[in-house]
């Protein structure tokens, strides 16, 4: 693959669709990891560093490497970076919700995170960019509502391992790149050890599946079936959040799925 061409198709792509909705500024939730990197980098090409706001959002108990690799991002690329603690408004949710577990404690901070970038892209006339790639789409790795919201998803398309390729491509700071994928939730806590597979054989998988049309027995020819197995049924069980809300049939109507073609060609 050219990676300079994607980085280039990307920021071409991402132009376009930001012009469109009329918004002033490109809002985006900075975490320190090479996916919001990556992201935060397109879209200072696309429209200019001036009108990217970055929002570090840290837990009492994130990392502080987070927060500097974060700031060497801003540095390198000239957007702006502001910081917003959510420990106050996270701890309160997890006092009522109570006995939480981790990943409930995550859920409710990746929440509490996309509560804040709304509001600070309605502050700044702005839209919230998300920073899901294409593996966690698929895997459902992401929190509904959560950090997996947004208005414009500029690198929903790359499995995780083109989010590295374009990554290098732009050159991007070298301690982002070499550190393990991590959401940052509690200490110690990364992306491979929470899903119980190498990013590298994910994305294979989902490759092989996606792009090369391999049916299950293939597959099994290739890797071992019990990772083959729980990778396809983590996709099905999470279709639901690639998706608005199913629709439920009244039968009142033929068309039980909102069409927006037809509002958009009323004039054709």
């Amino acid at each position: 693959m050219n990676y300079s061409d994607i980085f280039n198709n990307l920021t071409l792509s991402f132009k376009n669709a930001f012009n469109k909705t009329g918004a002033e500024n490109a809002v985006i939730g900075i975490s320190g990891g090479i996916d919001s990197a990556l992201v935060s980098s397109i879209a200072c090409a696309a429209i200019g560093k001036d009108r990217v706001k970055g929002f570090f959002m840290p837990y009492k108990t994130s990392s502080e490497h987070s927060y500097n690799d974060a700031l060497k991002l801003s540095e390198k690329y000239g957007f702006q970076l502001d910081i917003v603690d959510i420990s106050a408004p996270a701890d309160a949710f997890i006092k009522i919700c109570e006995n939480t577990t981790p990943l409930r404690k995550g859920n409710i901070m990746a929440r509490c995170r996309m509560i804040i970038l709304f509001d600070k892209a309605a502050e700044n006339k702005g839209i919230v960019i998300g920073t899901t790639n294409r593996t966690e789409l698929l895997l459902g790795y992401g929190t509904w509502y959560g950090d997996t919201a947004s208005s414009i998803n500029i690198i929903g398309e790359l499995y995780k391992r083109e989010v590295y390729g374009v990554s290098n491509a732009a050159e991007m700071v070298e301690s982002i790149i070499k550190k393990a994928p991590t959401a940052d939730l509690w200490p110690g806590q990364t992306d491979e050890a929470e899903l119980g597979f190498t990013y590298e054989l994910i994305d294979n998988i989902l490759y092989d599946i996606e792009q090369q049309h391999l049916c299950r027995n293939e597959l099994y020819e290739k890797y071992d079936k019990e990772s083959v197995d729980k990778i396809i049924k983590r996709v099905v069980s999470n279709i639901f959040k690639r998706h608005t809300p199913f629709i439920c049939q009244s039968g009142i109507y033929k068309r039980s799925v909102i069409d927006e073609n037809i509002f958009l060609n009323l004039d054709k």
